[in-house]
């Protein structure tokens, strides 16, 4: 949809909103037809070879309305081109009705101001595009002339939104890209569920069930991230998940930020927005200014000394005492150091140094020691290298090949095995892969429906409410035509029905943005609960489907699970002892109260701190007593009662009509003003010498002593906020944790395995050993059994409403 504003003797203004557009030769042409009066754009809009409708507001026929606009337009006699000509042309895909064309102009004139202002309006089908010609008079009823403030921008964002609520593209703007945006974001897809994964990442995933770094670490460097003040309180928080922060550089220039577990280049980690956007270092230079590396090394991880920083002075003592390269070598190999040569393909790369004859040991290029140390510069000195190039080890065909040279004498059944595991992996991982796209393309075809069902409920009613205005507007004209004498009378009584009918409508359209406003809302709330239930992952996949007595997946989890089991044989575990509900119940309600007199206990003590005022900082308060010195110092050098009379005096006499008089009198003053102003500055240099040496230290020691009082007041209404808060979350999580319990005792679960005693357990411990037992449910159980429970709930509140 396309609008284009042309008054007269004015720069030609255009905008398009819609999928096509006129071309701007078109307009020319028909601005130069219809011209920049009232009869010749009334002429050119109705001609019969051009229009096939006619619209009128205002005026009683088209013969008369250039004749009646221009007997308003005289009402003003400061307007010069009381003529607005308005082009509004539609995409060759959209066919809009006539009561749509109308609505239309009738929207745009309004939102210029000109909702009262006369007007003929003439659809024409002459050019490919259909498009409408609407000739309007800036002068309204009252004779004030319509001053087009902002006319393009306002119809710019008009055309945008009724393109929106119609479903058709819209043309960006210069003025419409908000709404734009808005629309593109209630129509845009669904996201991916996850971000795309290294190949590494991605083999891990599918076939060991292991997340990448940045999904395991994503919620506490995201908590860390939104809890943090500063950048010193960011690298606390993440050093106690032993995760530091740091800069990653190519050269001089600063590439971004990223995360990592501890100082070690091997340690795994991810770019800042891996994790999240908010990561990111311009996020947070715009939250903490510039980056601030972290002053204090994370616990057991300094990093050690490399190794060729360790052998760097024996291989230069090395290096200068040689004189052929058997020396040395042999010099080399006292201290465990041997000299080779690095080829890649057939090109030799230089030297190095290692450790040992160890395939694999820990050396480095001969350029990380001394320049003095390379291939070439030893080859003058010494000659040609004698070295034979080292080749790459040879890579083994397969893991199954090496497991089966290694294990064929030891256990023959090791191929079957095998054979066995890698069946079981692969069709999990098939059947994982398609239960995930099963569940996000029904997820997907859900939050379409919902939102085409709603849309096409609100298309629907529209058409309705249109359809009633049509007949209406119908038979208000049938009687008007049947009660009305004279051809002007009807066309009054013509144009009262259409103007009844377009408030109307005006009324029903505003109604109906609103209405679809609060129905994206509601679609948009939907849509986010949708996409928070995420689809299982591989691990807990594999586990409802062994739960179920799938022997391949009883195989893989054992086969998941027993890394981890390996991995903390070393960590001292407790042995956990089945509790019955009703104990676990007795510690919730003694967990309970005790959070509830914690939180009572912080509120009462942080109502009744003693508030202390933010004391003024050290420029304030030297301010403020520089102010007073001066205060003072005007006060006590005012002019005398002698210097007030001799001043009026003197005034009295610069009126005299002696030049010499006056002049005398004017040198006087100043004399006396010099003197008053010289008395001033001396007692304000004194004052404020005094000041600095007397009371200047006294008012730094008082300053630094609200100061203090201050900090600690404030130190201490946050720890007590700070209690109170969790003491509420621990009193929150309680009805939670009971609701879990409530499902696991309608399911027949009679005792739960925890790890802490149970007169010391922790609300963390019981919350961990009772979802564990929740998740382990059936989901058939688990959904029946919370059924039952909030069919029985939803009983007993409408017995309460009854009473």
């Amino acid at each position: 949809m396309i609008t284009k504003a042309v008054p007269a003797r004015a720069r030609t203004r255009t905008f398009a909103i819609g999928v096509d557009y006129i071309t701007e030769h078109t307009h020319q042409r028909a601005v130069a037809s219809a011209g920049q009066s009232f009869e010749g754009g009334v002429s050119y809009a109705s001609a019969p070879e051009k229009a096939e409708w006619v619209h009128l507001r205002g005026v009683a026929s088209v013969e008369t309305a250039a004749i009646e606009m221009e007997a308003v337009a005289a009402l003003s006699k400061r307007c010069r081109d009381p003529v607005y000509h308005l082009i509004i042309a539609y995409a060759k895909n959209e066919r809009p009705t006539r009561e749509q064309v109308v609505s239309d102009a009738e929207r745009l004139l309004k939102a210029i101001g000109m909702e009262k202002s006369q007007y003929v309006l003439a659809a024409h089908k002459d050019t490919d595009d259909f498009h409408a010609h609407v000739i309007a008079n800036r002068i309204g009823p009252d004779g004030k002339a319509n001053d087009l403030w902002h006319e393009r921008i306002k119809r710019e964002r008009v055309c945008a939104e009724i393109a929106a609520e119609r479903g058709w593209a819209i043309v960006v703007g210069h003025h419409n890209r908000d709404i734009v945006q808005r629309v593109e974001h209630l129509y845009a897809p669904p996201p991916d569920p996850e971000r795309r994964l290294s190949d590494g990442a991605y083999r891990r995933l599918h076939e060991r069930g292991e997340l990448p770094w940045q999904e395991s670490a994503r919620p506490y460097v995201l908590d860390a991230v939104d809890r943090a003040k500063d950048w010193s309180d960011l690298h606390q928080r993440l050093r106690a998940h032993g995760v530091v922060a740091k800069l990653v550089q190519r050269g001089e220039r600063v590439q971004g930020h990223a995360f990592a577990e501890g100082l070690d280049r091997r340690a795994p980690g991810c770019a800042a927005s891996r994790i999240d956007a908010r990561c990111a270092l311009r996020a947070l230079e715009a939250r903490f200014g510039p980056f601030t590396p972290s002053r204090e090394p994370l616990p057991n991880l300094e990093p050690a000394t490399s190794w060729p920083d360790t052998v760097r002075p024996t291989i230069l003592a090395a290096v200068d005492a040689a004189k052929t390269w058997k020396d040395l070598s042999e010099r080399l190999d006292r201290d465990g150091i041997v000299i080779k040569l690095i080829k890649r393909g057939a090109h030799v790369q230089g030297l190095a140094f290692a450790a040992g004859s160890d395939p694999q040991p820990p050396g480095c290029g001969a350029s990380r020691i001394h320049p003095c140390c390379k291939k070439a510069v030893l080859e003058q000195r010494f000659g040609p290298c004698p070295y034979v190039p080292e080749q790459p080890p040879k890579r083994s065909r397969s893991t199954i090949g090496d497991r089966a040279e290694r294990e064929a004498h030891s256990d023959p059944r090791w191929a079957l095995r095998d054979a066995e595991r890698i069946a079981d992996h692969a069709r999990l991982r098939s059947e994982y892969r398609a239960y995930r796209e099963r569940f996000l393309s029904e997820r997907a075809q859900a939050i379409g429906a919902r939102r085409d069902g709603a849309w096409e409920r609100e298309r629907t009613r529209r058409q309705r409410d249109a359809q009633r205005r049509r007949e209406a507007r119908l038979l208000l004209r049938a009687v008007a035509r049947l009660g009305t004498r004279g051809v002007i009378a009807r066309q009054l009584a013509y144009w009262s029905v259409d103007t009844v009918i377009g408030r109307r409508r005006a009324q029903e359209y505003d109604a109906a943005r609103v209405r679809w406003e609060a129905t994206k809302i509601v679609l948009a709330s939907e849509r986010t609960l949708a996409r928070e239930k995420k689809p299982l992952a591989y691990r807990a996949f594999v586990t409802e489907l062994a739960r179920a007595g799938d022997l391949g997946a009883q195989r893989a989890v054992d086969a998941l699970v027993a890394p981890t089991r390996n991995r903390s044989e070393h960590v001292p575990q407790r042995e956990p002892r089945p509790v019955t509900l009703a104990e676990i119940r007795l510690r919730l309600n003694v967990i309970r109260a005790e959070e509830e007199g914690r939180y009572q206990r912080a509120r009462l003590e942080r109502q009744h701190l003693q508030h202390v005022e933010r004391p003024p900082s050290f420029d304030e308060a030297l301010a403020a007593e520089r102010q007073r010195i001066h205060e003072r110092a005007a006060e006590a050098t005012r002019y005398t009662e002698a210097e007030r009379v001799r001043l009026e005096q003197l005034a009295r006499e610069k009126r005299s009509w002696n030049p010499l008089t006056r002049r005398a009198a004017t040198k006087e003053e100043e004399r006396l003003c010099g003197e008053q102003r010289s008395r001033y500055e001396e007692t304000v240099a004194v004052a404020t010498h005094e000041f600095e040496q007397r009371d200047l230290p006294q008012l730094e020691k008082q300053l630094a002593g609200h100061e203090r009082a201050y900090r600690q007041y404030v130190a201490a209404s946050l720890g007590l906020e700070r209690e109170r808060n969790n003491a509420r979350a621990a009193r929150d999580e309680v009805p939670r944790i009971e609701q879990r319990l409530n499902v696991l005792e309608r399911a027949g679960v009679a005792r739960i395995d925890c790890d802490a005693a149970m007169g010391a357990a922790r609300l963390d411990d019981l919350a961990t050993a009772i979802e564990h037992e929740y998740r382990a449910l059936p989901n058939e159980i688990r959904r029946d059994v919370e059924y039952s429970i909030r069919k029985e709930q939803r009983a007993r509140d409408s017995m309460t409403i009854g009473r």
